[in-house]
């Protein structure tokens, strides 16, 4: 039950009483065996605010195109990731939040290696993510100097393909366009906490957090491939690539905030 600032003096100044006549009881033979004595008033809920950061590396994709061909050689380069978010704690283990996160450019890659293609050669573009997360949180043992944490999270995730190049072994060039897609994104926590400081008698700590991510984060299909034969000057279009099941294995650290 949320109590005020207000409610919880009244209840250590009650508290506080009945130890003196606890006390004083004692001292003069009496007993207080039967009068009441208050429950302990538990600490009011906080809401926080954070800020984050992130060096994540991404698990071998598998990327196709036109349905049919596989990519060879695919990767997704890492990145790094900034972001930010706001949060409320519903007890003394239990906190949630929700957060945004800017995934910055990652280098995607692969080839196509079947001559049946109409298209064969190597594809290349970058990759940004936009990800909003509803993030919950189990805190162990919260009031130690060192609090270890699990999470679960779930969300959407925005994907955005840049534009890319398509070299060839004779002599084509040409681009990838641009693409997008939006998709669910979930995520595994696990990591440690520490105080770094407390602003007076207010509650308001500063914490700093360390942790590993796992995060699923869906699709997206490119743009796209347009290839100019420099010889013939002849122009052909295939069908997006698409990269499928991206998972981001991810060291995030940040500053938590108690904000009341």
């Amino acid at each position: 039950m949320k109590l005020s600032y207000a409610a919880l003096t009244v209840g250590l100044v009650i508290g506080l009483g009945v130890a003196s006549d606890a006390t004083a009881a004692d001292l003069y033979g009496g007993s207080i065996k039967d009068q009441y004595v208050p429950m302990a008033a538990s600490a009011p809920s906080s809401i926080y605010v954070r800020l984050d950061g992130g060096y994540h590396g991404y698990d071998k994709p598998n990327i196709t195109e036109d349905g049919i061909y596989d990519l060879a050689y695919d990767d997704i380069g890492s990145a790094w990731s900034i972001g930010g978010g706001i949060g409320r704690y519903f007890s003394e283990s239990i906190r949630a939040d929700i957060t945004y996160d800017r995934h910055f450019e990652a280098d995607v890659s692969g080839r196509l290696l079947d001559s049946a293609a109409a298209l064969p050669g190597t594809r290349a573009f970058g990759l940004e993510s936009d990800v909003i997360m509803f993030n919950a949180y189990y805190d162990f043992n919260r009031g130690a100097r060192f609090s270890p944490y699990v999470g679960v999270g779930l969300g959407v995730a925005r994907h955005k393909t840049l534009e890319g190049t398509v070299s060839n072994d004779c002599g084509c060039t040409g681009v990838i366009e641009e693409g997008s897609d939006t998709g669910v994104a979930a995520a595994l926590m696990a990591g440690l906490t520490t105080k770094l400081a407390s602003v007076g008698a207010s509650g308001r700590d500063l914490f700093f957090d360390v942790g590993y991510r796992f995060l699923y984060l869906g699709g997206v299909e490119t743009g796209p491939v347009t290839t100019v034969d420099t010889g013939s000057g002849t122009t052909s279009i295939s069908k997006d690539p698409k990269v499928e099941d991206i998972h981001a294995h991810e060291v995030r650290f940040g500053l938590r905030y108690d904000i009341r």
